[in-house]
């Protein structure tokens, strides 16, 4: 699909999904923490497609796929990844859902959400099509996964142990740690540095970078394209702020 040349206000209009705060995430542990309630995460399957496309979409048939001639084109009926709307039009219709079971959003986070049901207290965050939530008891549990399950096709992961890259450990008493410990000797690996010697500070106190310190001749040049700066930045800054 090549979503790219959607043109907005034309074929789309929005294109945000249903991603809660990574903060919010971590609250949702804390009060299971507290409260003492037990952490379990769902799956959505092939998300995008429980969604009805809001507006005219056309595509080229895929090779392979062609039906009546290489000259039809196909009329999208749902969204799916890869169109513009495609997680707009699912984060609607999983909001419209979860209403519809009766729970409450956020004020703070659209995407936490809860309900008490016959003394049954719920809390759920969802990121897209992943799925953290907190139950009071195994009995509530079962029957949250139902109501979800009766509305889309789901897989249940039971016990909550890893969500957003984040392993999620819980003691006999009851206390959550979060960890990325994985994720990073994964980025170590990815950047060829997992034999480096770890160092309080990467860069001396106080020193300044300036434009003057960009590479300037075509050997420098050719030097800094193998350094993969923007990318272990990037990595970094999920690490900072995840956990």
């Amino acid at each position: 699909m090549k979503g790219f040349t959607q043109v907005i206000d034309e074929d789309y209009n929005e294109t945000y999904v249903s991603v809660a705060q990574l903060e919010s995430i971590r609250l949702v542990c804390a009060v299971a923490a507290s409260r003492k309630l037990h952490l379990w995460q769902i799956d959505f399957v092939s998300a995008f497609l429980n969604s009805v496309n809001n507006y005219e979409v056309y595509m080229e048939q895929p090779s392979g796929f062609e039906e009546g001639g290489d000259n039809h084109i196909w009329k999208l009926q749902k969204t799916f990844y890869g169109t513009m709307q495609g997680a707009h039009n699912w984060a609607e219709n999983l909001d419209n859902t979860f209403e519809g079971h009766g729970y409450y959003k956020s004020r703070a986070d659209p995407q936490i959400r809860s309900r008490v049901y016959s003394d049954e207290f719920t809390l759920i965050s969802t990121w897209t099509d992943d799925v953290l939530g907190a139950l009071s008891t195994a009995e509530g549990e079962d029957l949250t996964k139902t109501q979800l399950s009766s509305s889309y096709e789901i897989k249940d992961l039971r016990n909550a142990k890893l969500i957003l890259g984040i392993r999620i450990d819980r003691n006999t008493s009851g206390n959550i740690t979060l960890s990325q410990e994985a994720y990073y000797e994964r980025i170590l690996n990815h950047f060829n540095m997992d034999n480096c010697s770890p160092k309080l500070m990467p860069l001396p106190a106080g020193l300044v970078l300036l434009a003057e310190d960009c590479p300037k001749t075509q050997e420098e040049i050719n030097k800094m394209k193998n350094v993969p700066y923007r990318e272990v930045l990037g990595s970094l800054m999920w690490l900072q702020v995840a956990t």
